[in-house]
């Protein structure tokens, strides 16, 4: 056994330092809190020295900033898979499929991303406007299905339902980081369906 943990550190030691720094930051975060965590924190956290952080980041809003983006990249690039042209129901289902299981999948890096409000103004500006982009596909295939007749939302006169709707769908599949664990019972690929099922069938005209 001495011989395998011997073999694990090594593996994780050959890893490009930034690499393993940003590792180290998502689990802190995560673990802590982003202001209760020191760069030093960090760094030892990976068996490097304090000032070795600066050598591949500015800062250590640097580094969550880092991991804030990488994981909408992430996240962007499958929802870009989903066809933009299928019918409302079948896209709706797709989004939301791809939104939860990024959630499930990657829920350390998708808490952590929650800290966004401690990022400078322009990090900040340009999280918002990643999240208005996701927010926007979810509006925007719900506005379709509305228009077809195959999605009918309940009324509401003073707001726009169907970014209510999206809000709030968004709310609903974001959280499933926080308690759901891949150890139990359903496979995160069933989880995702019944959740974009779920979804899917609120809409629905009758």
């Amino acid at each position: 056994m001495p011989g395998r943990t011997r073999a694990r550190a090594r593996v994780a030691s050959d890893r490009h330092p930034r690499e393993r720094l940003q590792e180290a930051g998502t689990r802190l975060f995560h673990e802590r809190g982003f202001h209760a965590t020191s760069v030093r924190d960090i760094t030892e956290a990976c068996g490097l020295t304090s000032g070795s952080l600066y050598n591949h980041f500015e800062s250590k809003e640097d580094v969550l900033y880092s991991i804030i983006m990488e994981a909408h990249a992430a996240l962007d690039r499958n929802l870009d898979a989903v066809p933009a042209d299928a019918p409302p129901a079948q896209r709706l289902r797709g989004l939301v499929e791809v939104f939860v299981l990024h959630h499930t999948r990657l829920s350390r890096e998708a808490t952590v991303g929650d800290e966004w409000r401690a990022l400078d103004e322009d990090h900040r500006k340009e999280v918002r406007e990643n999240r208005l982009r996701v927010r926007a596909r979810f509006e925007d295939v719900l506005r379709a299905g509305v228009a077809s007749g195959e999605f009918v939302l309940p009324e509401l006169p003073d707001g726009d339902p169907t970014r209510i709707a999206a809000m709030a769908f968004l709310d609903m599949a974001f959280r499933v980081a926080g308690w759901f664990h891949a150890e139990g019972p359903l496979s995160d690929t069933e989880f995702s369906r019944f959740y974009a099922e779920l979804i899917v069938r609120s809409v629905l005209a009758r």
